[in-house]
């Protein structure tokens, strides 16, 4: 009787996480990722422990990162209150199997961090997370959290570190981290340009192949193929987020810009249960580690889309989520507390003008006149002043209150642009697309100002096209191609213009792309034969060439210059993807503006698009999803991407690899991976005097 009485007084405690003492660290288990949908938090196999950075993430020497340690207290039987914090753990690290070292003590930081208390629900399947649409009374379980986090540590030596957290006399929970042995480089590549064509995949480029060049017999023997396909290297790219199969933007950017997966709609922070968007632990990124290493590099961002959108923003900010873009602009000037310096990229341009001044900003802050008073930018707005810019002062170049127009509406459908009070200065004027850059005009204008700006010490590039994967989470296919086929542009002149400068073969340049689409093509189709048996489902069906009767599209590119001349061919390529919402297909372009295949009804469910003009305006073929009804677009898929390199160090890239091993391969290209003085400059929140034991 005794035995029972003392065995329930010891569940009882566990029950309500009154922890007596803490007991050993843990032995270092490797946990495979869960099955299922709904994970507690990413990255988070114990039952109540997560340790962030998360298990097995790797780290350069001296790069710096925040560790946060959480505590999570919940029932699963949702009758039940949630029950009480945990109060009592203890935080230890030790170096290659060493004695276990508190982690104050290990990275010499004199106060213990401040204990935070807050709670979250977790909706632990997909029956309760669409509870209300299911109807099912299922209700998500509270869980309360206790968590501790320290900012801006580092390892300054390679090896292996396990941090453990022990938060009862029989539990804990350890993870284990890499410091690499740094690299030096065979031969250093002085640049590096990164271009980024945002969700393409391999069906994709063939599609712009098939568009842009000519062909003889099948044989592409006049053009030859993309600019890009005679690079040296070609490599693949795994593309998985840490919690996921299936990535977005946001975390597989920030995975090639610092080396660490993250989580969906997070940017270079390791996405942590706290109600606030800017305190989630940070990790390095590229950018940063420029700035301290090379300070004399410079560093450059070009996208189509708006400046603080998932890519760009990879290679500048820290947030838990892109939906805050006027605090992203915020960190464009003034960086994040208790972290390196802001990047301030010597060149940054794109859309995005909403939320540098006006009601959307952060309050109401003018960075137009933050940036160019404070920080030496020199603004500019529009395709003519980006194209007389002859300065070398640091260029911010801002052209649309959004996204800018994609290559179709600033080239060909220029009227679509009429009427749109988008412009840059928030005058209500339009930007129209005649007067906004292209993708080419802003990576060769920053070119010419980085070269100005690094001089000897070199430059970083990263230029986007966006829109291709906007336009094809829209099945606005044509719009995507174009984008495409204006990002080949791009690359041809950028070779032309690295060779005319003396750049050339000291420039390491990749080509890739952050994720895929489940897109392809699968033939041709006949549009009159399509238009001419509707509304008969059947009949139009065979309007679709496929094998033997695929042939070759009918775009004609007499002009030479890339882009072909019509984009509504009779025949035009048949092509779709695997992961969707109900829609009308027809393959039309959707001339009067980009495409809306969808709609939603006033119960959020998404439903085809009777306006659609790309899907004959409810008369074309009839696509039926099979992803959520409440996904109005296309959604990524799990591909792998290709990745081209050429130049110094492209040797890296010639196979398949992870999104977070990009980052590691071009800091070795760059000669990026030796700490320097900065790094043992004394910092009592980041030099260790306690690795060497």
């Amino acid at each position: 009787m005794l035995s029972f009485y003392f065995l329930s007084l010891i569940t009882l405690l566990f029950k309500s996480n009154v922890v007596v003492f803490a007991g050993r660290p843990g032995i270092y288990e490797r946990h495979p990722d869960p099955q299922g949908q709904f994970p507690r938090l990413g990255a988070c196999p114990d039952d109540h422990a997560c340790i962030f950075p998360a298990d097995v993430s790797q780290f350069l020497p001296g790069a710096h990162f925040d560790l946060r340690v959480e505590l999570h207290a919940y029932d699963k039987n949702t009758k039940s209150p949630a029950p009480d914090f945990y109060k009592d753990f203890k935080t230890t690290v030790r170096k290659e199997n060493g004695p276990w070292i508190d982690v104050n003590e290990f990275f010499d930081i004199q106060e213990n961090p401040t204990l935070e208390y807050w709670n979250f629900t977790w909706a632990d399947s997909a029956e309760v997370f669409y509870a209300d649409a299911l109807g099912n009374g299922k209700k998500p379980i509270d869980v309360n959290v206790s968590s501790r986090v320290w900012r801006k540590l580092k390892f300054d030596e390679p090896g292996t570190y396990d941090v453990s957290v022990q938060y009862s006399s029989t539990e804990a929970y350890t993870v284990r981290y890499t410091v690499i042995e740094p690299r030096k480089p065979k031969r250093k590549a002085k640049n590096a340009i990164l271009f980024i064509a945002d969700g393409c995949n391999i069906g994709m480029i063939t599609a712009a192949r098939a568009i842009a060049r000519k062909h003889t017999s099948g044989k592409f023997v006049d053009d030859g193929l993309l600019t890009f396909e005679d690079f040296d290297n070609l490599g693949h790219i795994i593309t998985h987020s840490i919690d996921g199969l299936v990535t977005d933007s946001c975390n597989s950017a920030s995975a090639y810009a610092t080396g660490h997966k993250t989580s969906v709609g997070a940017l270079n922070v390791y996405a942590d249960s706290s109600p606030s968007f800017l305190d989630d632990p940070k990790v390095e990124d590229i950018t940063e580690i420029i700035r301290r290493r090379q300070p004399g590099k410079a560093i450059g961002i070009v996208t189509t889309a708006s400046v603080q959108d998932a890519t760009p923003a990879a290679f500048y900010s820290h947030t838990r989520t892109r939906a805050i873009p006027d605090h992203i602009t915020d960190q464009i000037a003034n960086g994040v507390p208790d972290w390196v310096n802001a990047v301030e990229p010597d060149v940054l341009l794109g859309g995005g003008a909403k939320h540098f001044k006006g009601e959307k900003s952060l309050n109401g802050t003018d960075y137009y006149t933050l940036l160019q008073d404070k920080h030496n930018y020199q603004v500019v707005m529009d395709k003519q002043h980006l194209n007389e810019y002859n300065g070398q002062d640091k260029l911010l170049g801002i052209f649309r209150q959004d996204n800018m127009d994609v290559w179709l509406e600033r080239n060909v459908y220029v009227n679509n642009t009429v009427g749109n009070e988008a412009a840059p200065d928030l005058s209500g004027t339009d930007a129209l697309g005649s007067n906004q850059p292209g993708l080419d005009d802003m990576t060769l204008k920053a070119l010419e100002v980085l070269k100005k700006r690094g001089g000897d010490d070199g430059f970083f590039l990263m230029s986007e096209a966006a829109s291709v994967d906007k336009m094809v989470h829209y099945l606005d296919f044509p719009r995507a191609y174009a984008d495409l086929i204006e990002m080949d542009m791009t690359i041809k002149k950028t070779i032309e213009w690295l060779k005319k400068n003396g750049e050339y073969e000291d420039t390491l340049i990749l080509f890739t792309a952050d994720h895929s689409h489940s897109f392809d093509v699968f033939g041709t189709v006949d549009q009159e034969l399509l238009t001419s048996q509707a509304p008969s489902q059947e009949n139009m069906r065979y309007s679709v060439g496929v094998y033997e009767h695929s042939g070759w599209p009918g775009f004609v590119n007499q002009d030479q210059y890339g882009f072909p001349d019509n984009w509504d061919p009779r025949f035009a390529l048949a092509g779709g993807t695997g992961s969707g919402p109900d829609h009308f297909e027809s393959w039309k372009l959707s001339a009067d503006k980009p495409r809306m295949p969808t709609v939603q009804n006033d119960n959020k469910i998404v439903g085809s698009n009777k306006d659609d003009q790309a899907g004959s305006y409810g008369h074309g073929l009839k696509w039926n999803g099979n992803i959520p009804v409440n996904q109005i677009v296309d959604v990524h898929s799990m591909a792998d991407v290709a990745i081209y390199s050429n130049g110094p160090g492209s040797d890296l890239f010639k196979k398949t690899i992870e999104n977070w091993d990009l980052f590691f391969k071009m800091t070795e290209a760059l000669d990026l991976q030796y700490p320097n003085e900065e790094d043992t400059v004394s910092d009592k929140n980041s030099i260790n005097h306690k690795q060497q034991k």
